[in-house]
């Protein structure tokens, strides 16, 4: 494969990416360096954190004058996405070419990647008198973080003194060239054994406009 490297920021892009977001002729330019030769990925660190809270069932409001109960449907699907430390976003056929394979697999049960699982529950809440309630769930996810490894066959670059091409980084012997500046978090909602997501639900209560209540 063909691909250009950022020495400043460390970030990578293929030769298409480059032609159309750099520069439109395959010459080094500033800080891209240019490179023959393949890419791989190794996993960096992993660790888990909460989602981003969403409501999962429709808001259901009691007008009345006592507390009323419900039976409240509550349906989520299971989230999986990856983003890039610079360069904006990540293609999903580049994000499944990465984490779909072996990576994330030292991440055991827990790392979801493309694994789709949804749940839908009935639960019985009580709704106090003039509020509206609903269901929300805070998904468990898991971050798998990879770093680029570049195998140098070509490497060419410009130093302001023209063009030059050598067979390995910057001609100093290295054949593999690491970027911990750049790096790719592929982000999943954690699976419990049993294959259902992981995470929280919770009632969520707001008041209704007391004219539109009884008294």
């Amino acid at each position: 494969m063909y691909g250009a490297l950022n020495v400043d920021t460390g970030e990578f892009k293929t030769q298409d990416e480059y032609l159309r977001d750099v520069f439109g002729l395959w010459k080094p330019a500033g800080p891209w360096e240019l490179f023959r030769g393949w890419c791989g990925y190794a996993e960096a660190s992993t660790w888990s954190i909460k989602g981003d809270t969403v409501r999962t069932s429709r808001w259901i409001g009691n007008k009345g004058s006592a507390d009323d109960k419900e039976t409240f449907v509550s349906s989520y699907s299971t989230k999986t996405f990856a983003k890039k430390s610079v360069g904006g976003s990540i293609s999903l056929s580049l994000a499944k070419s990465i984490f779909s394979g072996t990576v994330g697999g030292s991440a055991g049960y827990e790392w979801g990647w493309e694994k789709e699982s949804r749940f839908e529950t009935r639960s019985e809440k009580t709704i106090p008198p003039c509020r509206q309630v609903a269901v929300t769930w805070t998904p468990y996810q898991r971050v798998v973080r990879v770093n680029p490894i570049f195998h140098v066959e070509d490497y060419q670059w410009d130093k302001g003194n023209g063009e030059r091409t050598v067979h390995s980084w910057r001609d100093r012997g290295y054949q593999t060239v690491y970027s911990h500046g750049y790096y790719i978090d592929g982000i999943s909602d954690k699976l419990l054994p049993s294959g259902q997501p992981d995470g929280r639900e919770d009632k969520i209560e707001e008041k209704l406009d007391p004219k539109s209540c009884a008294t």
